[in-house]
């Protein structure tokens, strides 16, 4: 009988490209999105400068020091996004909308549901997003891309990605709008600093640290307890998605499964194929130990069984010892996908889907 940890799955033939970017589109990270945040008053700067405004009787504005978590108590201050543009506050914020799945989680728990006027359409669906339907039921409002209805928001700061595409960018800052652009990590320490600059600009040094010190100590935690496994020991897996093997070498989930010490099967073979993929021929070169499943159910028309099935199923690979193991292990795509703290959950869940044997008390739940 095949391992299955989740639910809310989702399949059709993991090589038919009917489906290829819908469920990747998340993890793309786009460099340069757009010109430095104005101020009040939209004013320009040059990208890389510090803006300095002042307020309407001539009071300048506090710039924050990122390493220091100055944030004043009142009045205006400044700090740097993910792509290095300086974001000027009139105040510590109080209507956020967010409109990226990662920072709806991150500030939930740094900002509060209180400050937040909406998350990103993908909140609260289980198998993306590490929001409950209680969650959002709180803020009471989800948004997507659509300008005109994040302005009708009245935000005091509105929250994207490097995904983002400039000239979504250019509009919102058009109409007025401040604009942070987070990063798409690929790396734990990418992950930290995503965290940590977002909770600065959510006027939150203290409730950051805590969240980043809270991170450290379970990543400690999993990392000793991996150490009982001899690196001999260690599993090869091949993850799919449903038009492909994924991991590519250097991304977030190579890194996730490297932290989970499972040997990312996608990353040891070359060349990849147009689409960042491995070929079906080099998935049985590899020889994988384990097979990871998607889950995510967004076309409303997967079948997971199914999916498993056409894989153990499929003549090319009955003599690859995943198959041969009844090794299939569904693995929830808001772990492959995530892009807020809970990449500690992620590796938890990845090692102990793969390594349950280390896991006497079963599996790891999600924390805030």
């Amino acid at each position: 009988m095949m391992c299955l940890y989740n639910r809310n799955n989702f399949p059709v033939h993991y090589w038919s490209v009917a489906f290829v970017s819908a469920a990747l589109f998340f993890l793309v990270a786009v460099t340069g999105c757009g010109k430095e945040t104005a101020s009040a008053e939209n004013e320009k700067a040059a990208p890389g400068k510090t803006v300095t405004t002042f307020k309407a009787k001539s009071e300048s504005i506090k710039q924050i020091n990122v390493q220091s978590g100055n944030i004043p108590s009142q009045g205006s201050y400044s700090v740097k996004d993910d792509a290095g543009r300086t974001v000027v506050l009139k105040e510590k914020p109080k209507r956020i909308v967010s409109i990226t799945y990662g920072t709806d989680e991150i500030l939930k728990v740094l900002a509060g549901p209180e400050r937040i006027a909406a998350y990103s359409r993908h909140a609260g669906d289980p198998e993306i997003s590490f929001l409950s339907e209680a969650d959002v039921k709180r803020v009471g409002k989800k948004v997507e891309y659509n300008s005109e209805a994040i302005y009708a928001l009245h935000p005091d700061l509105v929250v994207v990605s490097t995904s983002t595409g400039a000239d979504v960018l250019q509009t919102l800052e058009s109409m007025g709008m401040t604009v942070y652009v987070a990063m798409s990590p690929k790396t734990y320490p990418e992950m930290k600093q995503k965290v940590r600059n977002l909770g600065l600009a959510a006027g939150e040094p203290e409730k950051t640290e805590a969240l980043l010190k809270r991170m450290d100590t379970r990543m400690g935690a999993l990392e000793k307890r991996l150490q009982a496994l001899p690196d001999e020991k260690r599993k090869t897996a091949v993850a799919f998605t449903m038009t492909g093997p994924m991991g590519r070498k250097g991304e977030l989930f190579d890194s996730m499964l490297n932290l989970a010490h499972v040997i990312n099967g996608a990353a040891t073979v070359h060349p990849l194929g147009v689409k960042g993929q491995i070929s079906k021929e080099q998935v049985v070169q590899v020889n994988p130990d384990i097979f990871l499943l998607p889950t995510w159910n967004y076309d409303k028309h997967s079948d997971p069984e199914k999916f498993a099935r056409e894989l153990k199923e499929d003549p090319a690979f009955q003599n690859v010892k995943a198959v041969k193991n009844n090794q299939l292990v569904y693995i929830s795509d808001r772990y492959r996908f995530v892009a807020s703290h809970h990449m500690v959950d992620a590796v938890e869940n990845i090692a102990y889907a793969v390594y349950p044997e280390l896991f006497p008390e079963g599996k790891p739940k999600d924390q805030e």
